[in-house]
C-alpha cells in the first residue's frame, strides 16, 4: 500500500514538536479515497519503531458538499455522482469533502 504524503506530513510535522504526545486527530474528507481502515494502517506503519509508537489516532471524517455551477444549489454528493440532483447539471465546486489535516493532539498526561 503506498503510503499517504499527507500522513507522511503530519508525523514528520509532529516530530519537531517537544511535547510527548499520545493521540492524534485528523479531518479526513468524505472524498478521500482511503478508508479509515487503510489510514490507520498507514499511521501504524509510519509510526512504528519511533516515539509514535503509541500514540492512538483518530478520524474525524468531514462530509462532503458540493455546489452547483449552473444552478448553485449546495448538495450532498450519494455515491461520489458529481450531478446536480436539483438539475442535473455535472459541472460542481466541491466546498467540503477533501480535507486531509490535523486537527488536534493531547499531550502525555493532560
Amino acid at each position: 500500500m503506498p503510503k499517504s504524503p499527507r500522513l507522511s506530513f503530519i508525523i514528520a510535522y509532529l516530530f519537531r514538536q517537544t511535547k510527548r504526545i499520545s493521540s492524534v486527530q485528523i479531518a479526513v474528507g468524505e472524498l478521500i479515497p482511503e478508508t479509515d481502515e487503510q489510514i490507520q494502517l498507514q499511521w501504524s506503519t509510519l509510526a512504528k519503531d519511533t516515539a509514535f509508537s503509541q500514540t492512538s489516532l483518530t478520524i474525524r471524517r468531514v462530509p462532503a458538499e458540493q455546489q452547483c455551477m449552473a444552478c448553485f444549489e449546495k448538495y450532498h454528493p450519494l455515491n461520489r455522482e458529481t450531478s446536480c440532483p436539483h438539475c442535473g447539471s455535472v459541472g460542481a465546486k466541491i466546498i467540503t469533502g477533501e480535507e486531509f489535516y490535523l486537527e488536534s493532539t493531547k499531550e502525555e498526561n493532560e
